[in-house]
This record gives C-alpha cells, structure tokens and sequence, in this order.
C-alpha cells in the first residue's frame, strides 16, 4: 500500500524555494520560517478551508507530505471542487474520489504534484502555503507567540495566498451562480466587491449560508444593500435583503447598519420576516415592531388604554 512520499527531497523553507516566482513581489518579502516549523503535522480542515483558497497542487503535496490527514483532504477537495465548479475543479474532484482509499490517493495526489508544470500551471512550491498554514495556525488565539518576525511572515503569506488570490478571482468560480452559493471567505466577497463582479450579491448570500461568524457576514450584507441602494438595482438590493435574511435565521442576529439600510427597502420582505421571527424583539427597532403590529405605536397603546380603563370602571 502506497504512503505519502517520503523519499522526495526536503522541501525548501517557505519564501526561499529556488526559482519559485513571486507573485505581485509578495513571495521576496516572505522570510524564512522558525526552526520549529519544519516538523510536519496534521492541520485541521475547518482551519486550512477560512485560511487560504488552495491550489490542487497544493492540496496534494499537503496530503503527501502529512499536513493534512486523508480524511481532511477529501473534505478540502470537495469544498474547492464546490468553489471552481465542474471544468476548473476537475483536479479537485478527482482527489475527492480517491479520498477513502491511501494508495490511489496518494499515486493521484504524486501525478497532481509532478504535472503542475507540464499542465501550464503555476509552477510556485506548494510547501510554501504550507509554511504559511502552519505559522497562521501557531499564532491562531490559543497558540504561541511569534513575534514581529512572525506577524510580518503572517501578514505576507496572507497577502499572498488569500488576498492576491481573491483579488485576481482564483479563489471561486466567478461565472457560475451554484459555485458562488458556496462561498465562505469574506475576502473573496470584498474582492468582488472592488472587481464589480456581476454576481456579488449571490456570493454574499453563499457567505451568509456558510461562514460560522455572523461578525464576518453583516458588514458584507450591508455593502451590498448600500451599493443597491445607491445605485437602484433592485437584483443586488434582493440577493442582500436575502443574505440577512439568512443570517438572522442562522445566527439570530443583526447589526445596526444592517437595520438602517433595511429601513430604506420595501416592507414585508424576508429580511423582515426573519428578523421578527429569530432576533430576540428587544433588539428590533420601533419601525419593524410598527409594520409588524400594523398600525402606529400611539394608536396601539390608546386602545390598550382605553380597555384597561373601561376595565377598571365596570365598561
């Protein structure tokens, strides 16, 4: 049964691999990683899935060379294939199928890694996303301290295998709508956003379906309900009514840019809807208690009045 390679040659430190390009200048500002780094261990699916937009290549190497567990890497395989759709995602889906199964996992993961070049594709060393992950994950809340040294490396990897690749629009399938659905890194949203990609407003309801931290989702539902608004497309200002709409039925909750650009949309919609129905009451402002009760607040609490006080005289 076939293992994970382990007789290829040592991979390069991150940032120094020979001849590896730098993409936007941002690889020559990498310095070399801690010692302590170059001991592979398993990372975590749900942590690599928010930290970068990975490459095939790259999920393969991780894979062979023990940074990711078999199982984890047919979860991440999955998760990209759903990012890229059918055609961009081909190598995606094809370690996806192998998942359960080393020895043809790794023989499909080697023939990913050995044919990234003569496939035309980017030739950079998939170890350095890796150096990158690893760093990232260390100094997550609960980890070690790297220093300045490593909050420089942190902020240069980010840049370039999340950031770089969300602005140039590698990270998902920007043409097809079911691929967006799935989105779950606000950064691919904000690149949309600056790139005016046409179907923005679907990748901010995939967000809204997927990210685990309401705190991620609300400022880019609000983006897209202020830019709507400004420019009166009523398609964008839906698919944002949309989002929060999910977001308050998921997370049951809601921030107050949010309301106040709900405010300036339609009444009745599902946005309204779900508000009243997920969002404890006492955090809703006064003019969706008035269009949910029906009538104005001062009608409402005359009539109360007015009942009480026949009450109390015998009418």
């Amino acid at each position: 049964m076939s293992t994970p390679d382990e007789t290829a040659a040592p991979p390069q430190p991150f940032g120094e691999a020979e001849g590896a390009p730098s993409p936007g200048g941002s690889a020559a500002a990498l310095p070399p990683p801690d010692a302590d780094l170059a001991a592979p261990s398993p990372l975590p699916a749900e942590f690599v899935r928010y930290a970068v937009a990975l490459e095939a290549p790259e999920l393969a190497w991780g894979y062979l060379n023990g940074r990711l567990t078999a199982a984890d890497t047919g979860t991440l395989a999955f998760l990209r294939r759903c990012d890229l759709g059918p055609g961009p995602g081909e190598a995606f889906a094809r370690i996806h199928a192998w998942a359960t199964d080393p020895s043809p996992l790794a023989a499909v993961c080697r023939e990913i890694v050995d044919g990234r070049t003569a496939r035309g594709d980017d030739a950079e060393d998939p170890r350095r996303v890796w150096d990158h992950l690893e760093l990232s994950h260390r100094l997550s809340p609960g980890g070690t301290d790297g220093g300045e040294t490593g909050e420089r490396q942190l902020a240069a990897g980010r840049r370039e295998f999340l950031l770089s690749r969300a602005a140039s629009g590698r990270g998902m399938n920007w043409q097809d709508s079911s691929a967006l659905l799935g989105t779950d890194r606000p950064e691919e949203v904000d690149a949309a956003f600056e790139r005016g990609e046409e179907l923005v407003g679907v990748a901010v309801i995939g967000l809204a379906l997927t990210h685990p931290d309401a705190t991620a989702i609300l400022p880019r539902v609000a983006r897209a309900l202020a830019r709507a608004l400004a420019s009166s497309d009523p398609r964008l200002r839906h698919q944002g009514i949309v989002a929060l709409a999910h977001t308050a039925r998921l997370h049951g909750t809601v921030d107050r840019r949010c309301l106040d650009l709900l405010r300036r949309c339609p009444r009745g919609s599902e946005a309204d809807d779900d508000l009243w129905a997920y969002v404890p009451r006492r955090r809703l402002p006064w003019w969706l208690w008035r269009h949910r009760l029906g009538e104005p607040p001062r009608r409402w609490l005359r009539r109360i009045g007015r009942a009480l006080f026949g009450a109390r005289n015998g009418g």
